[in-house]
């Protein structure tokens, strides 16, 4: 499964999804807070943060039922635990000179998530085919909220 991420438009944050190659909607960041409206044609989601104290996210249904979680493993580690659709698992660094990350469940990598060049500001999960589309939207959006939080320290930084 492959889900891809391009920015919809040459001024703005706003994300484009598509998901194998047909659009699945527009991801709109909000400017003042973490959240994201998520206008999905193929997939009625919410991205919620239910509490602004802690790194936690929630992937919600339209009628508010959950499908995912992940939270922050701590305030000095770049990884993520995820609840998933397929099981739990954690978003790591691939590596430490890369930009890129992989969804580990247990001992198997079962999605690499990373920008698709040096200077680009797409970026793409590329996800066994045993992950639901949830779990890839949720790992995409989680990988999303991580590149906001690097583009704004380092913009606090300058």
């Amino acid at each position: 499964m492959l889900l891809e991420a391009r920015p919809a438009g040459w001024f703005t944050s706003n994300v484009e999804l598509r998901l194998n190659g047909d659009l699945l909607g527009i991801v709109r960041n909000h400017w003042l807070n973490e959240g994201m409206d998520l206008d999905l044609m193929r997939l009625p989601v919410r991205f919620e943060k239910p509490s602004w104290l802690k790194s936690h996210f929630v992937l919600k249904d339209a009628v508010g039922n959950e499908l995912g979680s992940v939270t922050a493993r701590g305030f000095f580690s770049s990884s993520w635990e995820m609840d998933l659709k397929s099981g739990p698992g954690t978003l790591e660094r691939a590596g430490w000179l890369t930009r890129g990350y992989v969804l580990r469940q247990g001992t198997e990598i079962t999605a690499r998530i990373g920008p698709t060049g040096w200077f680009s500001r797409e970026w793409k999960v590329e996800a066994d085919d045993s992950l639901p589309a949830v779990d890839v939207l949720l790992a995409g959006l989680t990988y999303l909220t991580i590149r906001r939080r690097e583009a704004h320290q380092n913009s606090a930084a300058s």
